[in-house]
């Protein structure tokens, strides 16, 4: 009885049941500004991680809708941001919110593009100007 009320527990929290249905573009754009600003001690001294992300961000042009692109462009990837989810422990909407913007970044410039289109809830588009 003990085994079956153990494994109803862990498959209950380990399924997801929510789903995220929005995410606010200003939250969006906040939480990048903050992330790109915003470097631990640790990441300076160690890793010149405020170099890497001020670089990204003078660089690489970040768009949530096709529509805002204002040059020619060309698609030279498709990439997708899927975080680790434990449903109970570490819920995906506050992941996606906090890093969707940065990870399709930092996937931009290590691919020398020059932008990157956001399509959808994890899906991006790396995209260089013509």
């Amino acid at each position: 009885m003990k085994k079956i009320i153990i494994y109803t527990l862990a498959f209950i929290s380990l399924t997801s049941c929510s789903t995220v249905s929005y995410m606010s573009t200003k939250d969006l754009r906040e939480n990048y500004e903050k992330k790109i600003n915003n470097t631990s001690f640790l990441g300076k001294v160690l890793f010149k991680t405020d170099v890497k992300k001020k670089d990204t961000y003078d660089n690489i042009d970040v768009y949530l809708n096709e529509n805002e692109v204002n040059k020619e462009f060309e698609v030279i990837a498709y990439g997708q941001y899927t975080p680790l989810v434990i449903p109970i422990l570490r819920p995906e909407r506050p992941r996606l919110e906090k890093n969707l913007l940065w990870k399709a970044a930092r996937k931009s410039r290590k691919l020398n593009a020059d932008a990157t289109i956001i399509d959808d809830k994890n899906h991006f588009r790396v995209i260089k100007y013509k």
